[in-house]
């Protein structure tokens, strides 16, 4: 069989692990050994998409690309030169959409399995959509050896490893594809489509290929080394690698050129060389990003109950890394994992420094828009666009070496609003993350708009809930209870907050994935327990549950989060007869960015938030990582509401001034309703009359104080289930200090008493 020289160099293999290779950060970005993206490209066919595309850059410049279809296992293709055309979204969040390929392409493969079944390449996925079936094909994560990424799937049942890579001959560039597994079965391999047809089965195929007008002629040649018996062959335009069952350990070589320049191709693809370990590239190796950021916090300068600190972002940094924070938890240690939307996860140390002084180290990097992180047992899993990930430090360095495909059955499509959002676990160790709707709102896949729930092990994926638009933020509680937030749009007059019921259909009928009620029933659907107007949050963010002592008078509370407006509010929920119903009033704090996700830490008790600047927020900043501290001054905010018949009764956390809570005059209280329509949000509408797109003014015609002075009983002069009433009120406190706020409620029942 023809082998490789064994001189040549294996660019591949001495990449130095210090010095990043600079071929595809022409942006000024240095993304990492490989970027996980939906990659459009027009070759071999057009319109050729990997859902689910990780391409990586090879040899010592990096100027030659090889993207991987993890959902089919495929090489979709492998091109030279430029990289990828990302518009703005590598520097914004606002509406992005799929990278193309730029520069010239050498091979690839139309869209469909990477590896046959049975001998056969028939696409079997239900609208040609997701991954394959377990027993056929599944890819299970990659790791990284300095600048070398070696990826790890299963082809029938057999491990499979495998290393892109870069060969030369003289100045001539030839992809290699390293292969290592273990079968019991024989198994063929797609190597490339579109070739032209014709040639005998060999160890090496060669191919001129048609050109253009004056252009010089141009070849292609395909070649295998080492391996027992493999073999190419043309299938009528496709070249396969046949592949006797048992130990094999090959690798493929792919050139494309001018004919002209073939001779020392050929002579390179002829000789011999030895094939490098894959399984010894798999134990972790020298760290790329050894530098540490270092930060400042800034301590809030309020005089009030909470106060919020900044956590500065590490910006600059020496890779221009993107710092839009969009998940974070903490270590047992008391460091925090933060995940960043364009692909990095960052370790944070020095929270808890009396100086203030953070020092940030880049863990992980490549990943598909992660928007959720959580830890467990000190792992850190992160939800991507295409897999929840769980990344393993094999070495100790403080990098991740192992990105394991924990679970990849959600489908993705390129639209550019179907986000995978947030990260929770229950008591029993399943994950729950949510999945937005597409825009414009046309379902396209079985997982859009849905709640998602991952099996402890990561073997299963159900659907839990549907019909969510834009589920941004998500909570699960002590008690249970598993709520998450949506944004005004198609079939969401407002903003709001859901407590999810296995089976609930939330509204979005684009999303109802055949669980929406008939039209005859239209507002059957499951109702939130708050709404909230667009002015308050135009676009909502998660939920966390106050589990300290050490951060006033809220423990055992839910608080949620506004991503549009930047803000926090207290939850104050009731349940009449089994309905769960709410009404939020606002912290008087504000953030440097989009709020979406919070956790209280075990070392001090306090919350922490992060949040990114996209489309349609408040914030000012890129990434905001917070400290919202407790300082022990009064609190002077409402903590309980009871609607029943008697009246709306709000408890406060503080005695209030007798006068003032009494006089009716201080209180305001109005309530409307909303248009449920396949329109874009909706007015206000009277509770009484649909058609009068105002709210209803209601009377407080009187006002009784508990014995603490803490519960004010509001009497009015009528009161009726509502999807929204507002409560304004300019009090005072016992001790003369002004209590003024707003809450915003949903009654679904009125309580007897």
């Amino acid at each position: 069989m023809k082998q490789f020289v064994a001189s040549l160099v294996l660019f591949a293999l001495v990449t130095s692990a210090s010095a990043a290779p600079a071929g595809n950060t022409l942006d000024g970005i240095e993304r990492g050994p490989y970027f996980t993206g939906t990659i459009k490209s027009s070759f071999p066919v057009a319109n050729n998409l990997a859902m689910k595309g990780v391409v990586v850059s090879v040899g010592a410049d990096r100027d030659v690309h090889v993207c991987y279809d993890t959902d089919l296992m495929r090489v979709s293709v492998a091109w030279a030169g430029d990289y990828l055309k990302f518009g703005k979204s590598q520097v914004e969040i606002v509406h992005p959409q799929p990278p193309e390929v730029l520069g010239k392409p050498i091979f690839g493969t139309a869209t469909g399995p990477g590896w046959a079944k049975d001998g056969k390449f028939e696409d079997p996925r239900e609208n040609k959509q997701g991954r394959l079936p377990t027993e056929w094909a599944k890819y299970r994560g990659l790791y990284l050896n300095g600048w070398n990424v070696v990826l790890k799937y299963t082809v029938g049942g057999a491990d499979v490893l495998e290393m892109p890579g870069l060969e030369k001959a003289g100045e001539a560039k030839i992809v290699t594809r390293t292969i290592e597994l273990d079968s019991k079965t024989a198994q063929t391999l797609l190597v490339c489509d579109a070739v032209p047809a014709g040639g005998a089965a060999g160890a090496k195929l060669n191919f001129d290929l048609p050109v253009a007008g004056n252009e010089p002629a141009q070849s292609l040649a395909i070649a295998v080394q080492g391996g027992n018996g493999v073999l190419l062959e043309n299938a009528n335009g496709r070249v396969l690698a046949k592949i006797p069952a048992g130990k094999q350990s090959f690798r493929i070589a792919i050139w494309k050129g001018a004919k002209a320049d073939y001779a020392p191709v050929e002579a390179t693809l002829n000789s011999a060389a030895k094939l490098p370990s894959l399984a010894a590239l798999t134990k972790g190796a020298t760290g790329r990003w050894t530098q540490p950021v270092v930060t400042q916090t800034v301590p809030g300068t309020n005089d009030g109950p909470y106060i919020v600190d900044d956590l500065p972002a590490p910006v600059p940094n020496p890779w221009n890394a993107k710092t839009y924070f969009g998940g974070f938890d903490f270590l047992p240690d008391g460091r925090a994992a933060v995940a960043c939307f364009h692909g990095d996860v960052w370790v944070v140390s020095g929270i808890d420094d009396k100086a203030g002084k953070l020092s940030w180290k880049r863990f992980a990097t490549g990943m598909f828009q992660p928007l959720g992180l959580k830890v467990v047992n000190g792992q850190i899993f992160v939800t991507c666009r295409d897999q929840l990930t769980r990344l393993h430090d094999l070495n100790g360095d403080g990098e991740a070496d192992f990105y394991e495909c924990f679970n990849n059955d959600t489908v993705v499509t390129p639209n550019y609003h179907e986000f995978c959002l947030d990260l929770h676990t229950d008591k029993a160790g399943n994950f729950f993350y949510a999945k937005g709707a597409p825009w414009p709102p046309t379902v396209q896949s079985k997982y859009q708009g849905t709640m998602l729930k991952v099996s402890k092990d990561g073997a299963k994926l159900d659907v839990i809930a549907t019909g969510l638009r834009a589920p941004n933020g998500s909570g699960l509680g002590p008690n249970g209870w598993l709520t998450v937030s949506d944004n005004q749009g198609h079939y969401m007059p407002a903003s709001k907050l859901n407590l999810i019921r296995e089976g609930g259909f939330y509204g979005m009928r684009q999303s109802a994935h055949g669980k929406a009620p008939p039209e005859t029933n239209i507002h059957a659907y499951d109702q939130p327990i708050c709404w909230l107007p667009m002015g308050v949050d135009n676009s909502s963010g998660g939920q966390v549950w106050v589990e300290s002592t050490k951060w006033g008078p809220f423990n055992g509370q839910m608080l949620f989060m506004s991503y549009g407006k930047g803000t926090l509010f207290s939850v104050m929920t009731q349940e009449v007869d089994g309905t769960v119903q709410a009404g939020m009033v606002q912290f008087p704090l504000k953030f440097t960015s989009g709020t979406m996700r919070a956790r209280f830490s075990a070392q001090d008790g306090q919350l922490y938030t992060t949040g990114l600047r996209g489309w349609q927020t408040a914030g000012v900043r890129d990434g905001g990582f917070s400290r919202v501290r407790y300082t022990g001054a009064p609190v002077r905010m409402p903590q309980a509401l009871h609607v029943s018949k008697d009246g709306v009764r709000i408890t406060f956390t503080a005695p209030l001034d007798e006068v003032s809570a009494k006089d009716t005059g201080n209180w305001n209280v109005e309530m409307w309703n909303y248009i449920y329509s396949g329109g874009y949000g909706s007015p206000h509408v009277s509770t009484k009359d649909p058609k009068v797109k105002q709210a209803d003014k209601l009377e407080v015609t009187a006002v009784t104080l508990s014995a603490d002075k803490k519960t004010a009983t509001l009497k009015l002069s009528e009161l009726t289930p509502a999807m929204q009433m507002k409560i304004k009120f300019n009090l005072k406190a016992a001790d003369g200090s002004p209590v003024t706020s707003e809450i915003y409620s949903t009654i679904h029942k009125v309580a007897a008493k």
